[in-house]
């Protein structure tokens, strides 16, 4: 009893309240002594309120509580971003549900409104961050890649569940809580508020009781409880449920700012502030938000800011660079507050140039990651940084960089002489290429991510023409190694090497693609010393011309560089485009019609069945030999999308060069012992249709050329021109040449010729006599033509026979080889096997290098190294078994290769 109460009252009054005092002493003494209960106390129940009660649950209850489980796990997923284990836990959440649906059916309910709520809820926001394009690209790699099918399956689920769309009609207000959930989230709440109130209703009684003040208010009082009590009965349930919510009840006794604050908390969602500029990638690969970090005072606020203070400041904040303590992000921004603090108290272009050139270098070192890659927009932060010091570097040409400065020989502060900065730009530039050719690397090349990234070549292009100029005009004051202003120029002939000129009538040839890649590859093969740079620019210089048709430049230039010698002890990088190359130079000698020509420029590569592999486009399947070491230096490797060889196209147009060389092969004559394989591969895939028990028409372009070589090989040219040449594989192959109508009258007309020559070789112990005139009738030929065909198979020995020309006839001489004859030629081959095996073995032993004839660059033989290097480059050096005999007929350039065993043709009957 208060002390007001005791002193105003009389000793009846202290002696009753000395009683009460005791009876509450009374009644607390049985809650710190504990006494066992009697026997008889079991009989019949308590009526304390301090004994713990058992509840049992009803089977449904239970059921609430595990969906509300799960749905709590989903919502935290979601406010973490975590699709990944938010896709679990609704799969989870499906199964629950199914199983919960029989408990709710025999209880008598339908869909649950919570549940209703929560899924509705879920499929807005998800709906909601699939439109926001800026929230799914800070996504990491493996929420992206789970949010999707998230989202799937949220639309599948609710478009076939019930009570969805009536939800959607009549959706619950904000702070609404369904019966279900309410009865099971909220009971304590409401039994603690029930109980507060009893309380207050019992002090109010007592007070009342054994005081005499304010008995008025306090009738007032119990006949306004007694009204809200009565109000409250006739209240509907939902409204007594309301009147208990934890948050209308602050509501009412908030005011109207802490009202206003819990609306705004409630209907906006919480959005994640990044500022321009701060958008780096944690080590996790998030992006990071900006906490509220006060930066750190660089000076005191009367400290005089000189040029003797600011390096002392520089040095320190370098001097934390690369620690573990360090935040390289903080790290970026406390230089770059530095730089700013220079500029305003104009220190000089010195020493901004040097803060400008370590922030630059700051911002490559923000991953720890040596072989991971840079945010795309950190990465356009360095081109920003770098064309801001190329600004400054052009406006002041007394501010020098190099690396042969020493940090003796720097000069920040004085403006009398020319500033001495140690370090390279060169190098920097050099460093954001390859990151970016890292992004590229890593990013969705079938997605609109790939393109938006590739945008960026155009800015790293425009740097490395900048640099370039930059580098020239320093050239006298001898601030570079050779070097390095090889680098730059290979750096520019790397992005131009793969690009296809659009030549315009009046434009001029001065600043065109082709001059200045020849200008570039001049610079490099004067000024390389080592070598290897040489080697690069070289095959990309043929590349170039292979591309842009100029077949027999780039072929001339390939066999004077003799690579095709040294190729094999350069690197694997080298090595790639090396094959890139050969592919090239074999599609234009294919678009030009020289056949036999880009059959042995593609052999190499199709013949290994590995052709994405060796051009550094695929990761090889047999991983189960690498350690995941090298296939981390193998992805390194790759080519980025946009510079991919088509393989398909590559693969079709190799099979058809088979066909055309193969099939008058085969037709030769059946008194040959053994029949020599041009292409293996094409054999194969020959075999592969014959095993097949039912030939349907063809689906593929694989199979259309086997289809057209099979009526190649009847005779029947019209149906071979209708495989190759249609309207399917118009669009996968002819359409991908620029001048696809001149190269499908160049095949069609190549198939006409091979037939004839086919017919005629199958044929020739047929007939005795044919007509020329017949003969160009049926393959659709001019007369002349069809002579010329003739004549050449006569000089060259294929055919047997005789032309005369009173009747325009050509007379078959049947001549068939004797026993002795065949023996003997078959003695012939397994000799000159048996010989070529022989120079195979004793030419690595006798050291025996150099030009080995003009047909040696192209891959059909084994390049020298090849048995030396083992197995140290396997993964691009390619199979080259089959290559041995593909060289017995038609090699490039005979006349140089005198030295070769040759196969004798002259005499051979037939």
């Amino acid at each position: 009893m208060s002390k007001f109460f005791r002193g105003g009252n009389s000793s009846s009054n202290t002696s009753e309240s000395e009683s009460s005092d005791d009876e509450q002493q009374q009644v607390q003494q049985p809650k710190t002594v504990r006494k066992l209960p009697a026997a008889h106390d079991f009989a019949m129940p308590s009526d304390s309120e301090d004994e713990e009660k058992r509840v049992v649950r009803a089977h449904k209850d239970k059921k609430f509580d595990e969906l509300k489980d799960i749905l709590k796990q989903i919502r935290n997923a979601r406010n973490n971003k975590d699709f990944t284990r938010a896709s679990s836990a609704f799969d989870d959440l499906v199964k629950v549900y199914e199983k919960s649906r029989t408990v709710f059916a025999r209880q008598g309910i339908n869909t649950p409104r919570f549940y209703v709520r929560n899924l509705v809820e879920l499929e807005d926001y998800v709906n909601t961050l699939f439109e926001d394009k800026d929230a799914k690209a800070a996504l990491s790699k493996i929420n992206a890649k789970a949010f999707p099918s998230l989202r799937q399956k949220i639309r599948k689920y609710t478009k076939e569940l019930e009570g969805v769309t009536e939800y959607r009609a009549n959706p619950d207000p904000i702070g609404y809580e369904s019966p279900e959930e309410e009865g099971e989230e909220d009971d304590e709440s409401v039994e603690a508020t029930a109980t507060a109130t009893k309380d207050k209703k019992r002090a109010t009684v007592s007070i009342s009781d054994e005081s005499d003040i304010d008995s008025d208010s306090d009738w007032q009082s119990d006949s306004s409880s007694s009204d809200t009590d009565t109000d409250l009965d006739t209240k509907k349930m939902e409204d007594l449920r309301k009147y208990f919510l934890k948050k209308e009840f602050r509501e009412t006794k908030a005011g109207d700012k802490d009202k206003k604050k819990e609306e705004r908390r409630i209907k906006q969602p919480r959005e994640r502030k990044v500022k321009e500029g701060d958008m780096y990638d944690d080590d996790d690969g998030g992006a990071w938000t900006v906490v509220n970090e006060k930066m750190p005072v660089l000076f005191e606020p009367r400290q005089e800011v000189t040029h003797e203070v600011m390096i002392k400041k520089f040095n320190e904040i370098m001097a934390t660079r690369g620690r573990l303590g360090t935040n390289r992000k903080q790290y970026v921004k406390t230089l770059e507050e530095l730089l700013k603090i220079s500029n305003e108290k104009k220190l000089g272009n010195g020493i901004a140039a040097k803060m400008m050139f370590n922030i630059i270098a700051a911002l490559y070192e923000l991953n720890t990651k040596i072989n991971d890659y840079l945010d795309f927009d950190v990465f356009k932060k360095a081109i920003r940084c770098i064309n801001e010091l190329l600004d400054l570097l052009e406006v002041n040409p007394n501010v020098h960089f190099s690396v042969k400065f020493t940090e003796e020989d720097e000069n920040l502060k004085d403006e009398s002489v020319p500033y001495k900065i140690q370090g390279s730009l060169l190098m920097s530039v050099q460093r954001l290429d390859t990151e970016f050719t890292k992004i590229l690397q890593n990013a969705d090349c079938h997605s609109n991510d790939y393109i938006e990234k590739l945008r960026g070549e155009k800015d790293i292009c425009q740097l490395i023409e900048r640099t370039e100029k930059y580098v020239e005009s320093k050239e006298k004051l001898n601030l570079f190694d050779s070097d390095e202003i090889c680098k730059v120029y290979m750096m520019r002939i790397e992005h131009l090497y793969y690009k296809y000129e659009v030549k315009t009538e009046g434009a001029p040839e001065s600043g065109s693609a082709t001059q200045t890649m020849e200008r570039l590859c001049k610079l490099i093969y004067a000024r390389d010393e080592e070598k290897r740079l040489r080697q690069r620019s070289m095959l990309c210089h043929v590349y170039f011309m292979a591309l842009h048709d100029d077949w027999h430049r780039a072929k001339d230039l390939m066999l004077m560089s003799h690579l095709q010698a040294i190729v094999d002890h350069s690197d694997i990088d080298t090595q790639i485009l090396y094959n890139r190359t050969i592919c090239q130079l074999g599609l234009c000698a294919f678009r030009h019609g020289y056949i036999k020509e880009a059959h042995q420029g593609l052999s190499e590569i199709q013949n290994t069945q590995r052709a994405k592999e060796l051009l550094a486009q695929a990761i090889g399947m047999r991983q189960h030999d690498k350690t995941v070491e090298q296939e981390k230096v193998e992805r390194q490797r790759q080519v980025p999308y946009h510079m991919h060889i088509n393989v398909e196209l590559m693969e079709c147009v190799y099979l058809i060069c088979s066909m055309l060389l193969e099939i008058p092969n085969m037709a030769i004559c059946e008194f040959e012992m053994r029949r020599k394989l041009l292409s293996r591969s094409f054999h194969y895939q020959l075999k592969q249709n014959e095993k097949g028990s039912l030939v349907g028409p063809p689906e593929n372009t694989r199979e259309h050329v086997v289809a057209a070589s099979r009526a190649m090989l009847a005779g029947d040219w019209k149906k071979c021109r209708d495989y190759i040449v249609n309207e399917k594989m118009n669009q996968k192959v002819w359409n991908l040449f620029r001048n696809s109508e001149r190269v499908k009258e160049m095949v069609v007309k190549r198939i006409q010729e091979e037939s004839l020559r086919t017919y005629l070789l199958m044929h020739s112990t047929v007939y005795t006599t044919v007509s020329l005139d017949n003969l160009a009738k049926l393959f659709d030929l001019d007369k002349k033509q069809a002579h010329s065909i003739i004549s050449k198979m006569i000089i060259q020995e294929e055919l047997s026979a005789t032309l005369d020309e009173p009747t325009d006839c050509l007379m078959m001489h049947r001549v068939e080889p004797s026993r002795l004859q065949m023996l003997a030629l078959n003695l012939t081959d397994k000799l000159q096997s048996l010989a070529e095996n022989n120079e195979q073995i004793v030419e690595p032993r006798s050291g025996r290098t150099g030009y080995a004839g003009a047909s040696s660059w192209f891959p059909g033989r084994e390049r020298q190294g090849d048995k030396q290097k083992g197995d140290r480059n396997t993964n691009y050096q390619g199979d080259r078994r089959g290559g041995q005999q593909d060289n017995k007929r038609g090699q490039w350039g005979n006349q140089g290769n005198q030295q070769r065993r040759r196969e004798p043709q002259k005499g051979r009957a037939y």
